[in-house]
């Protein structure tokens, strides 16, 4: 008797590419985190914190949809937000820094969420 049937096949295949997003996603951030904090030595000092927000956002939307991995509905909204304030740091940095102050408190109670559902 064959283990593999079509099904479990395909879901297999499926799986891979999903890991080989995963990778190649790795990957490509990896390249933008060191040529990012390179670029901070000759850039404006907000470009920093600019790219760290990106970095997270890129980070975000790693996993794909019909990947082994779900998907984290936290860290897929805090992306979409990221990448609609990231213009601010051009326009006005002290929006920038709130919106960026405004982050961390969602994911430090989104933190607190999560460990008090382990307890």
């Amino acid at each position: 008797m064959q283990s593999d049937t079509p099904s479990s096949s395909s879901n297999s295949s499926q799986n891979d590419e999903g890991l080989e997003q995963i990778r190649e996603g790795i990957f490509e951030l990896s390249i933008y985190l060191v040529t990012a904090a390179r670029g901070c030595v000759d850039e404006r000092h907000m470009y920093g914190p600019l790219r760290l927000m990106s970095a997270v956002s890129r980070l975000s939307n790693l996993c794909p949809k019909d990947s082994a991995l779900k998907p984290d509905a936290f860290l897929i909204s805090a992306a979409k937000e990221i990448d609609e304030n990231l213009d601010k740091v051009m326009s006005s940095e002290d929006d920038f820094i709130t919106f960026m102050d405004q982050m961390v408190i969602k994911f430090t109670d989104e933190l607190k969420r999560r460990e008090l559902k382990q307890d």
